[in-house]
């Protein structure tokens, strides 16, 4: 269990929210299948409209260099010294998964920093679009197979995401939010997160890994009702 001090009570219109941090990458597989499942416990619950999703930046691969992409299944094969061909049935086992949750994903995948993406994930969230830039940043990566460290794809998700172009060309251009990357990251390791996702409800319940849809209504309508100790 974690403890996350928020500074202040968060509430809408005098209605306490049910605040949902989730640590995660956009290019780990199971950080879109766990935030699919949370989605369905949430609608499932009917907290949905009563949750405020704040989305953690944590980097899988930090020593990614901007800028340059490979393909997935080599970075694979290099790090858990397995063929190619072991690597890309591994990338497919887990697109098999996937698809039991609705998700359709490409085995064609690409190994990029996400770096800058977290970036702009940073400005989306300040804008209150926060989820909707993520699942257009997953989609994109995990079903259209993009390079989502290109410049012109990342404007593309973030103007999908109603970000105003000139708001995100700023931060592609500078070193906006890249502190908050940083600390995002830092924090993680404070709290002993060492691997995505990882969900922290109400400051207080922490769940890891892609939990299946009824371990998140359990552990969401024991945070609503003050039931889990």
């Amino acid at each position: 269990m974690v403890s996350l001090d928020y500074g202040e009570e968060h509430s809408r219109e005098g209605a306490m929210i049910l605040r949902i941090d989730i640590w995660s990458d956009y290019v780990c597989p199971f950080c879109y299948i766990g935030s699919t499942r949370l989605m369905k416990a949430l609608e499932e619950t009917g907290l949905k409209d009563g949750a405020e999703i704040v989305y953690r930046s944590f980097q899988l691969d930090p020593d990614a260099k901007s800028g340059e992409s490979s393909p997935y299944y080599i970075s694979l094969s290099e790090k858990y010294g397995i063929s190619h061909e072991e690597a890309r049935d591994r990338i497919r086992q887990v697109a098999m998964m996937a698809s039991k949750d609705g998700l359709n994903f490409t085995d064609e995948l690409f190994h990029v920093s996400t770096f800058d993406a977290h970036r702009l994930g940073h400005l989306a969230r300040k804008k209150g679009q926060g989820s909707r830039f993520t699942e257009a940043m997953y989609r994109s990566y995990f079903v259209d197979g993009l390079d989502i460290s290109s410049r012109d794809v990342l404007l593309a998700i973030a103007q999908e995401a109603g970000i105003p172009d000139d708001e995100a060309i700023d931060i592609l251009d500078g070193s906006g939010y890249s502190a908050d990357v940083k600390n995002d990251q830092k924090d993680a390791k404070d709290y002993g997160i060492s691997g995505v996702p990882f969900f922290v409800i109400d400051g207080k319940y922490a769940l890891s890994g892609a939990q299946s849809p009824e371990s998140f209504r359990k552990v969401l309508e024991g945070a609503r009702d003050g039931k889990l100790g």
